[in-house]
């Protein structure tokens, strides 16, 4: 199969529109549409179908749609070590919630000690990461799930608390805890339903025979520290979530007794063979533990 046919097929998905992609792709439509006629006589099945709102995904285009990019860079990598060629290029993905604490200050570690490294971060949903570990298309990562594959090694890093976060009130007192029953008793802002923070909390509460009370559910972790910030409800996040807004007076928290979340170092089995992954993966292993011993870092600890 000539792979510029698949990149050819992802442009078009991405623009939804065959003369957008060929612009793109400085071709002629015609032109562009005699590659996905090929590729779709290979495919053997149709993978647009077209009508007056623009170019639309079949089912099989779905597919497809879905390989494509593990199999571009599977054969990427192929190249790189049929060419035995020291490969400095490592996919990194870093949870948003550590990028004050872990994620920037590690990135400019990594610059300034390996300038020849090309770094692609990746700041991932949580309840998206496992996908992506599967299609095999990221390196390293900082995750709080285990995820259901062999493909990476998983190493327990540092375990935190989960905070009650509310607008400034004397019921959270970041010296103190909560209980579970608190938690309950009160409405919430959480994330929407299948997010790994909602699915922790959903866990933990059932066990004990307790149920969530949501007043409003949004997408984004930020919007629920606003929210919550606002005096609409309390949510839940790990302390490195809102380490940034330790010192903001219309906040208050505290931490859930028997609430917390383990982050891991997870590593591609299939890219160790890479020195810029295994070096990568090995300082951020380390620089991790060290910050976990930061007092910044409060309430870590490392495992």
């Amino acid at each position: 199969m000539d792979l510029r046919l698949l990149e050819y097929f992802l442009r078009v998905a991405e623009f939804g529109s065959m003369n957008r992609a060929a612009a793109d792709l400085n071709l002629s439509q015609p032109s562009l549409s005699r590659k996905i006629a090929l590729l779709e006589e290979e495919i053997g099945a149709p993978l647009f179908s077209r009508d007056t709102t623009g170019t639309k995904l079949t089912e099989a285009g779905l597919l497809l749609a879905g390989r494509a990019p593990q199999l571009l860079r599977e054969v990427m990598l192929v190249k790189e070590e049929i060419a035995q060629e020291r490969s400095t290029s490592v996919s990194l993905a870093l949870p948003s919630s550590l990028n004050r604490l872990l994620a920037i200050p590690f990135l400019e570690k990594v610059a300034r000690e390996h300038p020849l490294y090309t770094l692609r971060v990746t700041e991932i949903v949580s309840n998206a990461l496992e996908v992506w570990m599967q299609r095999r298309t990221l390196d390293v990562a900082i995750t709080a799930l285990q995820p259901r594959t062999q493909r990476f090694t998983m190493t327990p890093l540092i375990r935190e608390p989960m905070m009650l976060v509310g607008a400034a009130n004397k019921d959270l007192d970041l010296a103190g805890l909560v209980s579970p029953d608190f938690v309950a008793r009160h409405k919430l802002v959480l994330p929407e339903t299948g997010n790994p923070i909602r699915r922790y909390l959903e866990q933990k509460l059932g066990a004990g025979n307790l149920s969530i009370s949501t007043v409003v559910e949004v997408e984004s972790v930020a919007l629920c520290y606003e929210l919550a910030r606002a005096g609409v409800g309390y949510t839940m996040l790990p302390y490195s979530s809102i380490y940034e807004h330790r010192r903001d007076d219309e906040v208050s928290m505290a931490a859930i007794q028997g609430f917390e979340v383990t982050w891991a170092l997870a590593v591609n089995r299939y890219r160790v063979h890479s020195a810029a992954v295994s070096q990568v993966a090995e300082d951020l292993l380390v620089f991790a533990r060290e910050r976990a011993a930061d007092e910044r870092w409060k309430f870590a600890e490392t495992i």
